[in-house]
């Protein structure tokens, strides 16, 4: 119910502030007016933030991990920083205009071999029985945060896979990533603040949603892989 208040607040803001005379100044501006209407340099301009938001939330979990010795933030500091470090390829190779094919697999590749580690992440998140909880209200902010993310993520993937730009399309796939992984750090929050079946269950509840993210993450590394060199054969 928090959660629902909270968006329809958001929503009658928006409405309010469409007409006001602040709003319709910043779009006037050029860049504003670029970023709403041009679809590309929206997905372009989407890369930066996103490789900045990444590299926030890695420093946010390495410092907490370190500072509380937490082995599993710690693990996911390290897996974001992994993350951010293939976005920051994608915009290398997005600058220099290089093989859109070659990025897009190689991306793909980075995933699967990316996988491996996690499937160890999650392993010791089950082994270790993590669980960690948000103080106050933060949890529902971070809930909120999750499934808006997750359902961009979705839509995203869906639009920049239409344009045609892989690597466009690859930052999105890796915003994807991104969202699935913070599902499953959600589950463990909620679980500790709302739960009232104990360890056991926890365990039982990270051992599920753990084994779905790790098999749709290896699935969309393969499917990028497979669509890559399909993609070539046509081109050749």
């Amino acid at each position: 119910m928090s959660a629902y208040s909270l968006v329809c607040l958001c929503i009658d803001l928006i409405n309010k502030l469409k007409g006001s005379r602040i709003v319709n100044k910043i779009i006037s501006i050029k860049i504003v007016q670029r970023y709403l209407n041009d679809f590309s340099f929206r997905g372009t301009m989407n890369i930066y933030q996103g490789l900045i938001v990444n590299l926030f939330y890695t420093l946010f979990r390495l410092v907490i991990g370190i500072y509380y010795m937490l082995p599993w933030f710690i693990s996911m500091g390290i897996y974001y920083l992994v993350l951010s470090i293939m976005k920051i390829y994608l915009i290398v190779c997005y600058k220099r205009n290089g093989n859109q094919m070659q990025c897009y697999r190689n991306t793909g590749y980075g995933l699967f071999l990316l996988n491996i580690p996690m499937g160890g992440m999650i392993i010791l998140m089950i082994k270790t029985n993590a669980g960690y909880s948000y103080p106050g209200y933060i949890i529902y902010l971070s809930a909120l945060y999750t499934f808006y993310t997750v359902i961009v993520a979705v839509i995203n993937v869906v639009k920049f896979h239409k344009i045609g730009n892989l690597i466009l399309s690859a930052s999105k796939i890796i915003n994807f990533v991104c969202a699935l992984m913070s599902i499953l750090a959600l589950q463990t929050a909620m679980i500790s603040r709302f739960s009232s079946h104990g360890d056991s269950y926890r365990q039982m509840m990270n051992t599920i949603t753990g084994g779905i993210v790790y098999v749709l993450v290896i699935m969309t590394a393969f499917y990028m892989i497979i669509h890559s060199k399909k993609g070539k054969k046509v081109y050749e």
